[in-house]
């Protein structure tokens, strides 16, 4: 009775402990362990500004609270980042990544690669945590240029600066020619959005495309004082304060081009993006977005936002990851066609 007795307590405990496939708590996990947030755009830009102001204090919302430390990698329009998390970087859930708009559109848009074989990864096996800011780009004109309104591009030409072709710049300036017969010439060469507001000052450039989180934060002095007309506001839903800028999605004049921009400028909506690589484990993904989640309410974080001039207008890691997979299920003839608007293959 006795040898029943201490057998029956021994099966009871090892019930109750965890096998070798059990993983351990989370909190478990993380405790005194570090994070790195890997931002694929260079130090001071408006990715690395979210960048920063989200490793300041996620690391507090996480069980365990682990340090978080930026590492900026740059390259390819984050892709050489992207290709680095998904495919070499830690499975583990100690590797965040904070990459530009068009990482998650790369596959589908092919915006700077051909074929989209820069991507070295599936965009919707990615595991998105949140997203800190969704983007609506605004094309705006100086003050002395020709076209006061986005109707007369269809009959004035406006120099419009840009990197190269496959920037933001370059992306408005083929939809809007493309599908609203405006007449933008794209100037390339413009590395920044600096030398691009320079250009414009100096009557070099009519215009230039930016997130208007981005011209109202480095140039507020010109839309107070009017130095610059805001044309057309371009994105999937049109920013809450600019009722008085025309919407993008209002002046098409077909179903067929309405879902074809939104197609276009589905990027702006994925905005400032987080995802963590294929294979990370489950609950340590249920935790992160958690974690997103609640540091995208934290007061102190939305102080330092404030302090920072940026925008937090969040979606959440589920809202985003249904995103992408809904972008990828997009029917093949719209995708064709919306790459011979932006002209990539």
């Amino acid at each position: 009775m006795r040898s029943y007795a201490i057998n029956l307590v021994a099966s009871f405990i090892l019930l109750l402990s965890p096998g070798p496939g059990v993983a351990e708590p989370v909190a478990d996990f993380y405790k005194g362990k570090q994070i790195s947030l890997y931002i694929g755009t260079e130090v001071g830009g408006g990715y690395d500004v979210y960048g920063r102001i989200v490793a300041r204090h996620l690391g507090r919302h996480i069980p365990g609270n682990p340090a978080i430390v930026v590492r900026n990698m740059p390259g390819a329009g984050s892709l050489t980042m992207g290709n680095f998390i998904a495919n070499v970087g830690p499975k583990d859930g100690t590797a965040i990544a904070a990459p530009q708009s068009s990482l998650a559109v790369e596959g589908l848009l092919h915006l700077a690669s051909r074929g989209g074989k820069a991507a070295n990864f599936d965009a919707t096996k990615l595991n998105w945590i949140g997203n800190a800011a969704q983007d609506v780009f605004v094309l705006f004109a100086w003050h002395a240029a020709k076209a006061k309104s986005i109707a007369d591009l269809t009959t004035t030409e406006l120099a419009l600066g840009a990197a190269g072709l496959n920037t933001d710049g370059a992306l408005v300036a083929a939809a809007l020619n493309n599908v609203l017969g405006t007449k933008i010439k794209l100037v390339t060469g413009y590395q920044s959005s600096t030398a691009h507001m320079l250009a414009m000052e100096r009557g070099e450039l009519d215009a230039a495309a930016l997130a208007y989180t981005s011209l109202s934060t480095m140039r507020p002095d010109w839309i107070r004082d009017e130095k610059v007309r805001l044309l057309v506001q371009c994105g999937v839903n049109p920013h809450p304060d600019l009722k008085h800028v025309p919407f993008v999605l209002d002046l098409v004049k077909t179903a067929q081009d309405r879902e074809v921009l939104e197609l276009i400028f589905s990027k702006y909506q994925v905005g400032r993006p987080y995802f963590v690589a294929p294979g990370v484990p489950a609950d340590r993904i249920e935790v992160l977005r958690k974690a997103f989640d609640d540091v995208m309410k934290d007061p102190e974080l939305l102080a330092d936002s404030r302090q920072s001039r940026v925008e937090i207008s969040p979606i959440s890691g589920a809202e985003v990851q249904a995103m992408v997979e809904k972008l990828y299920r997009s029917p093949q003839p719209l995708i064709l066609r919306a790459r011979a608007i932006l002209g990539t293959q």
